[in-house]
């Protein structure tokens, strides 16, 4: 049998041992523990550089956008330039000819009569030129409570005179009273809304007729356009709204006009739907939320 002194010193060996496996399988943790930080700091620093270069990266696709947006509409305004160019010539040549009868006047009545129409012709122009700063405006998106009847009398404004004398087109418009104001970017809506009848005018190369309305459906303001023009392919239509998308011959549009007309009406809170088939025309719906009503 053995000694108790010999029970106790192979428990102490025993011991020792179980101690410096304990100590090993620490160090081992502890080395892996290290080796795991080490590996995730790593990870973070690369996830870091990484979300840094996607911001930048986001940004300049901002810019991208930005820029997009305002060569779309600046090359809406050089399209319209005739038409804006004959709203501003029609009320010069008025205010020219009555300045010209107040010379020759010598009745103090005809010369009252000659002055207010002056004044009533440089208020007109001056609304125009005021219209037209605006729409050309680059600064940021600026929601403001607008009359959705006005931003169809503006747009028109603009347009029929290009679309009735070089396009031959007949464009009629009907609009709903007491429709309620909505807090929209005026511009943005009048955008999107010129490019859309721009894109309904060339859908028709050789003339037709163009029809603006405004309703209240839902407590969502409408504006919709429809024409008579070739129509879309159904497999056109879900595409139509992205970028560089164009069935228009070479040099007839960069495929830009829809896809900024979503962006800036989803912008604000809306959508825009499109109803058309081959060979019967389009129709394309801006949904504007009514106060008190979301998408």
């Amino acid at each position: 049998m053995e000694s108790e002194n010999e029970v106790l010193q192979k428990s102490r060996r025993e011991l020792e041992i179980e101690l410096e496996e304990t100590k090993s399988l620490s160090q081992a943790r502890s080395t892996l523990l290290e080796a795991n930080i080490h590996e995730l700091n790593d990870i973070y620093h690369v996830l870091d550089e990484r979300i840094k270069d996607l911001r930048k990266r986001d940004a300049r696709i901002k810019g991208f956008e930005d820029e997009l947006i305002r060569a779309n509409k600046l090359s809406t305004l050089g399209e319209l330039a005739s038409s804006i160019a004959h709203e501003i010539k029609n009320p010069l040549i008025a205010i020219e000819g009555f300045a010209k009868r107040i010379e020759q006047a010598k009745d103090r009545s005809k010369i009252e009569q000659y002055a207010k129409v002056i004044k009533g012709e440089a208020e007109r122009l001056s609304k125009v030129l005021t219209k037209l700063l605006d729409f050309s405006r680059m600064d940021e998106p600026k929601k403001e409570h607008i009359d959705p009847n006005g931003i169809v009398d503006d747009t028109v404004l603009f347009m029929e005179h290009h679309l009735t004398r070089f396009k031959n087109v007949t464009l009629t418009v009907e609009k709903e009273d007491n429709l309620p104001y909505i807090e929209v970017d005026k511009i943005h809506v009048q955008q999107a809304l010129v490019n859309i009848i721009i894109n309904a005018a060339q859908a028709m190369p050789h003339g037709g007729g163009i029809h603006i309305s405004t309703s209240l459906r839902d407590r969502y303001v409408v504006l919709s356009i429809s024409d008579e023009g070739i129509g879309i392919k159904a497999e056109d239509i879900p595409r139509i709204f992205e970028s560089f998308f164009t069935t228009k011959a070479k040099g007839e549009g960069t495929g830009l006009g829809l896809s900024l007309s979503k962006r800036l009406i989803e912008a604000n809170g809306g959508k825009i739907e499109v109803e058309s088939s081959p060979g019967s025309g389009s129709t394309f719906r801006l949904f504007l939320p009514a106060p008190g009503k979301t998408l």
